[in-house]
């Protein structure tokens, strides 16, 4: 389930719940990150389909939510990302 997310014009941030039959993984961390990852390929293969082209980075930085203050400070950065967009080093007008 996607908890937010942000697209912004050379970047996205996602924030996903990974579940197994409705409820929270408390499974490995590598297993979260499995998830994660397959997501992401599945999304990458879309769009690149989209576009015709590869229009990814090589790779994608992930973490993996521990608690609710953790999850309201990643959310919180989402959310406000754009408000950061005119201090990017890539900002164009």
């Amino acid at each position: 389930k996607v908890e937010g997310y942000v697209i912004m014009p050379n970047h996205i941030h996602i924030m996903l719940f990974v579940s197994e039959n409705g409820t929270p993984r408390t499974s490995s961390p590598t297993k979260q990150t499995s998830a994660a990852s397959q997501f992401v390929s599945t999304f990458k293969r879309f769009c690149n389909k989209e576009y015709a082209k590869n229009i990814w980075q090589r790779g994608f930085y992930d973490h993996i939510i521990r608690n609710r203050e953790d999850y309201e400070k990643h959310i919180k950065y989402i959310y406000e990302n754009p408000t950061r967009w005119y201090y990017d080093e890539l900002y164009t007008e």
